[in-house]
């Protein structure tokens, strides 16, 4: 029962640090897919996930959101996100997703709401942005309610490796509050990709430690 609970918790902390604020040019997308090997009490498990994202219009932004714990956690979304405002650096959006989510081998129902700001800086001869994602989750029909708050912080450095750190939480109702730390170097390669590698730090009912291989595609 408790490795049960642990994957689903594990679940609940699974978001891709693409997600944000930012919306995608018309007729231009961008794919996230990324791989998780995870070592906790003596047991390994695995994680596979892929997110992807097409603008359709300058205000509208269309994708998936994919994931899968072992065999029998994940959860596949459809998702719409509209901008809600822009200032100089920073942005604005919301988004709303619906599909469903596996416990434990069933497929239930599952919708998310998402409030994103991103804001972009600059220090000295780098820059980055920031990104904070609030989310509120339905599952098994509104049976299962689930708050989240995420940040990633990344910085820019074309044509050469740039580090990354992304926080992940989640606190379903009625349960303790879980976490994820997963510090990153982005790895330029050709054809607008980056290849990212990470080491993730997680609580969900018991302390865990996995190794983050990933691969991100402008297109």
């Amino acid at each position: 029962m408790k490795s049960a609970s642990t994957a689903c918790l594990a679940v609940m902390l699974t978001q891709t640090a693409a997600a944000g604020a930012w919306l995608e040019q018309p007729g231009q997308g961008f794919a996230a897919a990324s791989a998780t090997y995870r070592q906790a009490g003596g047991r390994t498990g695995y994680e596979l996930s892929y997110y992807g994202a097409y603008g359709l219009t300058p205000k509208l932004t269309l994708g998936v959101d994919l994931n899968s714990t072992g065999d029998l956690y994940g959860h596949a979304l459809m998702f719409a996100r509209l901008p809600l405002g822009a200032g100089k650096r920073s942005r604005l959006a919301a988004e709303a997703a619906f599909g469903g989510h596996r416990d434990n081998g069933l497929w239930m129902m599952m919708q998310r709401a998402t409030l994103s700001y991103g804001r972009g800086f600059e220090t000295g001869s780098a820059s980055g942005w920031l990104a904070i994602d609030a989310a509120y989750e339905l599952r098994n029909s509104g049976l299962q309610t689930v708050w989240k708050l995420d940040a990633t912080l990344g910085m820019h450095r074309p044509g050469k490796i740039a580090p990354m750190l992304q926080i992940e939480t989640a606190k379903p109702q009625g349960g303790q509050l879980s976490y994820t730390l997963t510090p990153s170097l982005r790895y330029p390669l050709k054809s607008g990709r980056e290849l990212i590698l990470g080491l993730e730090h997680r609580k969900a009912g018991e302390r865990s430690l996995g190794l983050k291989l990933g691969l991100w595609q402008k297109f």
